[in-house]
């Protein structure tokens, strides 16, 4: 009948109207990689020998290594710098944990190991990525379901990759879109950027356009930062109460992570002096020599080894990050000991990262990317961000 036929197109309206708004309505997964230092890193002790301190402790069960400020006062931090630091072998050109030494990743595909960095302290940077993961949880996002983190051994490069880790973070991405139905948005922070670029330089164009909305690079480090010279040259404390660059030289200089993070040389000229010293200048182009010079030869071996790349990742990008803070740009030791600057040139930044860095994507040349800077914000605080956060939620279409 009439009135039946009427029920019947009401109905189908009905349907399509549903499934318009249920369209409009779709958020995207997210998926974080964070940044240096970034995330958790657990470690299971069985060691012999002597220690660099009688009460270090030989044998353990699985204990947060990173992050546990407890283990950074003076002391201690000894202790903590002989397990997290790793041994390079110059004649296979690898590397591994200290003897004795195992270490594990925790809450890869959950968010707890970037949340918190250090689980007793769940304020200021030990809460990393707590105020992103709760502006997306509020707005009906689920832990470990809808948004996820990729954690990584931070101290490795793309070199290594000892875990498996690009296969199984597109893996990861992949399960999310199977699973939602919807394209990734992902996310990274500071050297999760060269991780994410390293990533979508192995993904085929097919794979990106298939599976990635659009990648969010916040605070990127994609072509270094001159702050690396210091930490190799003296260590860098980084503010660690009553800690001496000294005490953490050998661990920093140890992280194959830490080269991936010196200044690229198509950013840094070869007459910009980065490095002086009473005897010798030396600019980016000059790290070789300068790693000779600071005793550390076996650098300029592996800084041979490590890629860096910053040509277009051929997926749509909305890079964030913060300027307007003073960045180091060249140092000044009025010694060769290498263990005190005497003076710090600064140049614009987010006071970890150069701008030239932070910016390289535009002076490279992307095609699909869109810059934002946030004035005043550091290479942390962007990530607390109010307008920022924002964004990313219209960004996944969850605002």
């Amino acid at each position: 009948s009439i009135q039946r036929r009427k029920k019947s197109i009401l109905m189908l309206k009905s349907l399509v109207l549903a499934s318009v708004a249920a369209l409009a309505s779709a958020s995207n997964p997210v998926l974080i990689v964070p940044g240096t230092g970034g995330n958790r890193l657990e470690a299971k002790l069985d060691k012999s020998g002597k220690q660099v301190h009688w009460y270090c402790s030989k044998k353990s069960d699985w204990y947060d290594l990173w992050l546990d400020v407890k283990q950074l006062v003076p002391g201690a931090i000894e202790c903590w710098c002989e397990n997290i630091k790793l041994v390079y072998d110059a004649d296979t050109g690898t590397f591994s944990n200290a003897p004795g030494v195992e270490t594990r990743v925790p809450c890869y595909g959950d968010v707890c190991g970037i949340e918190y960095l250090d689980m007793s302290i769940k304020a200021g940077d030990s809460a990393y990525f707590h105020d992103m993961i709760e502006a997306f949880v509020d707005k009906g996002y689920t832990r470990a379901e809808d948004i996820v983190s990729a954690p990584y051994d931070f101290r490795y490069s793309a070199v290594s990759n000892p875990d498996g880790y690009v296969n199984a973070t597109m893996n990861m991405a992949e399960q999310l879109y199977e699973k939602t139905g919807e394209k990734v948005l992902w996310i990274s922070h500071s050297m999760g950027g060269l991780w994410t670029h390293y990533i979508m330089s192995q993904a085929s164009q097919e794979w990106k356009d298939k599976y990635i909305k659009a990648w969010v690079p916040v605070a990127p480090a994609y072509g270094g930062t001159a702050t690396e010279l210091k930490l190799f040259a003296s260590g860098d404390a980084e503010g660690i109460p009553l800690i001496s660059g000294s005490t953490v030289r050998e661990e920093q200089r140890s992280y194959e992570s830490n080269f991936w993070l010196l200044p690229n040389l198509d950013l840094w000229k070869d007459d910009e002096i980065v490095v002086t010293t009473p005897d010798k200048t030396y600019t980016a182009h000059d790290l070789p020599e300068f790693f000779v010079d600071i005793g550390y030869p076996d650098g300029a071996q592996i800084y041979s080894t490590i890629p860096y790349d910053i040509s277009d990742p051929n997926v749509k990008t909305y890079v964030r990050y913060g300027v307007g803070q003073d960045t180091a740009e060249h140092y000044t030791y009025g010694s060769n000991d290498w263990d005190s600057v005497k003076d710090i040139k600064n140049g614009d930044g987010d006071g970890t990262v150069n701008r030239r860095s932070l910016e390289a994507g535009l002076s490279a040349g992307w095609k699909d990317s869109d810059h934002k800077a946030f004035d005043g914000e550091d290479h942390q605080s962007i990530l607390k961000n109010k307008e920022f956060l924002q964004e990313l939620l219209e960004l996944a279409g969850a605002a």
